[in-house]
């Protein structure tokens, strides 16, 4: 499979056509006609890239393609307008709203096709999403921070680990492990979808770390709420017997006995607007002395530093 592709047009004639096209060609293809529809399968999906008609009833593709861009999981999917209007206003338009091409109806396949082919791959180089959540990869995490730090802004970078997954990985296993990690990254996305879109940002650069960007003053409230959810909600990831006793019990694969304790979610979070920070390196090794100093509490918890 090449990829997978999400086609939004409210003209049956074009979607089909362009479905049975790009299924030949060996894509993954789903359609559908409405523009709110589209942001939900756009977060289930995740498509590798998205053909999105301009004009369509209710909400129309520049009113999508932004509720895309504003949304962790998927604003770094690409989009490829498709429409019937050719001017220079309306690709610009297009443009601006977050879109990563223009293609004006009709047109030719094998056109549609190569700037399909370029644009996936010209993502998957760039983006190097976490393969379990789907949230922007290390390398996306490093040239946000960077540019924020270029740019002058203060905020409040918060890196949260899962401390003791890779135990929990062991005792129950790979897919339950990853399952608790997606609950986790919901967790995130939700309680940080009250923050201004222009200012927030949620990353995950590495297997047990995520990486949340925040107004400075909203991102004490935002731990607080982080920590209790998590708490109200680990429990169910774990055999009657394990909530019970408060730990982890199993066997490790030479037959020895392990204890662990529970997860517990970790912040370790730092404000650059009392002290400078020009690059992300700086910032993750400040970072670091926060988070082991919230680690230090032996239970889940925060520490905010500026």
């Amino acid at each position: 499979m090449q990829g997978r592709i999400l086609i939004v047009d409210d003209e049956p004639e074009i979607l089909n056509a362009v479905k049975f096209y790009l299924e030949d060609e060996d894509f993954e293809v789903h359609v559908t006609t409405d523009g709110t529809r589209a942001v939900e399968l756009a977060e289930s999906l995740r498509p590798d890239l998205i053909i999105l008609d301009v004009m369509m009833p209710v909400m129309d593709g520049i009113q999508v393609c932004r509720q895309l861009r504003s949304r962790t999981r998927t604003r770094m999917i690409p989009v490829i307008f498709l429409t019937a209007r050719e001017s220079v206003e309306d690709k610009i338009q297009g443009l601006e709203a977050g879109g990563v091409d223009y293609i004006t109806k009709p047109f030719v396949n094998q056109e549609l096709l190569a700037r399909i082919r370029a644009h996936i791959r010209h993502s998957q180089e760039n983006l190097a999403g976490h393969p379990v959540t789907g949230l922007p990869g290390a390398s996306t995490v490093e040239d946000e921070v960077n540019l924020r730090l270029q740019q002058g802004r203060i905020f409040t970078a918060v890196f949260v680990a899962l401390d003791h997954l890779q135990e929990y990985r062991e005792a129950y296993g790979v897919s339950r492990a990853d399952r608790l990690l997606l609950r986790v990254a919901r967790i995130l996305e939700e309680e940080m979808g009250a923050l201004p879109k222009e200012d927030r940002f949620l990353g995950h650069p590495a297997y047990y770390d995520f990486l949340l960007l925040s107004p400075p003053e909203k991102a004490e409230s935002l731990c607080t709420r982080l920590v209790e959810r998590f708490e109200a909600e680990k429990g169910r990831f774990y055999l009657e017997q394990h909530r019970q006793r408060g730990e982890l019990v199993y066997y490790d694969y030479r037959g020895n006995t392990i204890k662990a304790p529970l997860v517990n979610l970790v912040m370790g979070g730092v404000c650059n607007s009392r002290r400078f920070v020009a690059t992300y390196t700086a910032l993750a090794e400040w970072s670091a002395q926060a988070l082991m100093k919230a680690r230090s509490f032996g239970k889940s918890a925060y520490v905010l530093e500026e």
